[in-house]
């Protein structure tokens, strides 16, 4: 371990003002969808105080990824005709972005690769849980995928500097890259990502799919199906070479989570053919 590497990881993430931000309306959004008394207007009237991110939402709310073939001009219409979930859905596109698609270096991620990788598992988590008839947590892995690796943007010039060492390790042992990663550095990115879901101030699940879905079976029992679910979907995309960045390799389907979720071998290939469909279906939010 490079006890000095893990010093200064230490240091970042217990510091809140080093971590990445985003606008406080989000946590805000994600609380307010959780309460089943609250009323979507007042939903729309917080959402409707931010006039830039108004404007974006309904950008996205008529583009074709997310658009019911209705114009929408206003939140309130937005939340009636799409639904309370995909506007909250919506909102966290438009925040996350700016955290997502800067360039990762240490993990060889170019410029907007994070963030498409990151759309990716977001859209395909999402279809999984319609396709075994879990419409009911389709948002929240929707929400968990796009952010599953966001502890990279922290980590990713420590990754840099220590890549040798954990590769050497990750060949030697046999071992993921996650588990290379906690070895040399002390940390992995998942928790990083951990520590950032803490400052964003999101709910247990979110936290436990970005903790967990590289090893879903360690994850709470409450949350296992969710973060399996995110797990999947990361193992399909890096197959298809979607954010295969350095660590891209060293990823393989968990049998467990594969079980849990209930997912047959045929199904695997037919979300895995699917993908340029997928690609093609989230270029509005690219």
């Amino acid at each position: 371990m490079h006890a000095n590497i893990k010093q200064r990881i230490e240091s970042v993430i217990s510091n809140l003002e080093q971590l990445p931000s985003i606008p406080e309306v989000a946590s805000k959004i994600i609380s307010m969808v959780n309460n089943p008394d609250i009323s979507f207007k007042k939903v729309a009237e917080e959402i409707s105080k931010d006039q830039a991110m108004t404007a974006n939402i309904l950008k996205l709310c008529n583009s074709a990824f997310f658009s019911k073939g209705k114009e929408i001009t206003s939140i309130e219409k937005a939340i009636v005709t799409i639904g309370l979930k995909e506007v909250k859905d919506i909102v966290i596109v438009l925040v996350t972005k700016p955290v997502l698609e800067k360039p990762i270096i240490g993990y060889d991620l170019g410029k907007g690769d994070l963030w498409l990788q990151g759309l990716v598992v977001a859209t395909l988590s999402k279809k999984i849980a319609l396709n075994k008839k879990r419409k009911d947590i389709a948002d929240v892995v929707f929400t968990g995928g796009l952010i599953h690796n966001v502890g990279k943007v922290v980590l990713a010039l420590f990754v840099q500097n220590t890549y040798k060492d954990i590769i050497e390790l990750v060949e030697k042992n046999n071992i993921t890259f996650n588990e290379g990663e906690k070895e040399i550095m002390g940390f992995d990115h998942h928790q990083v990502g951990e520590r950032i879901l803490d400052k964003w101030k999101f709910p247990p699940v979110l936290k436990s799919i970005v903790r967990y879905y590289s090893e879903p079976e360690n994850a709470p029992v409450e949350h296992r199906y969710d973060v399996s679910i995110v797990h999947i979907a990361n193992v399909i995309s890096l197959m298809a070479g979607i954010g295969l960045g350095s660590d891209g390799l060293y990823h393989r389907f968990n049998n467990e989570a594969l079980k849990s979720v209930g997912i047959r071998e045929g199904e695997l290939e037919d979300f895995y053919s699917g993908m340029p469909e997928l690609i093609s279906e989230i270029k509005d939010l690219i």
